[in-house]
């Protein structure tokens, strides 16, 4: 019972602090930010941040790991079959709605100063299932040309994330995951004719 409540606990705290540290990297750069004022603006003491991070960077680590292993989850619960290549949109809303879930840090990690190391781990999440999808759904396309089209299309969905993130997620999952699939159904055209 007691551990139930400690870990509840150490729920809340690292919470009030990912809060305060999302509120702060708003204002300014990640380097920028102290111990210090995170603690003051989390109403902690930095001993209890310390009891959980070595420093700001392990902080920030610690939440891109946990972001990114959440839509580990996500994709993994996602049946998206290789010849089901138009039936994105639900599979697409379910990674929307879990980045608009997560917003805060979504408006930070794909805004100005965004972190590219960061996308770059969203970018290549997915890229070996598909590549391998595509290939089969289009077997007449060159390894080549679904490598382009992949980075293509990876990058215009981390722009579309971005232009999601400056309208404040206003919009709903759905209609972005429709806007989506059809950029991405548009795009596959690129794979039915052979690279010259």
């Amino acid at each position: 019972m007691e551990e139930k409540k400690e870990s509840a606990r150490v729920r809340v705290t690292k919470q009030l602090l990912r809060n305060a540290f999302t509120e702060l990297l708003m204002e300014k750069p990640i380097q920028n930010i102290t111990v210090r004022e995170l603690c003051e603006k989390a109403s902690l003491n930095r001993g209890t941040f310390y009891m959980h991070y070595t420093d700001i960077y392990a902080l920030m680590e610690t939440i891109e790991s946990e972001m990114v292993m959440d839509l580990q989850n996500v994709l993994e619960g996602l049946d998206v079959s290789p010849g089901n290549v138009r039936g994105l949109v639900e599979p697409c809303r379910k990674i929307f709605e879990f980045l608009k879930q997560n917003s805060d840090m979504c408006t930070i990690l794909l805004g100005e100063n965004s972190d590219f190391v960061f996308v770059n781990r969203l970018i290549d999440m997915g890229k070996a299932s598909c590549l391998r999808q595509y290939m089969e759904c289009y077997p007449t396309a060159s390894e080549k040309q679904v490598e382009y089209f992949y980075s293509f299309v990876s990058s215009g969905c981390i722009g579309l994330l971005r232009q999601w993130a400056s309208n404040e997620f206003r919009d709903s999952a759905k209609s972005i995951a429709v806007m989506a699939e059809d950029l991405l159904m548009g795009a596959t055209r690129a794979l039915a004719a052979p690279m010259e």
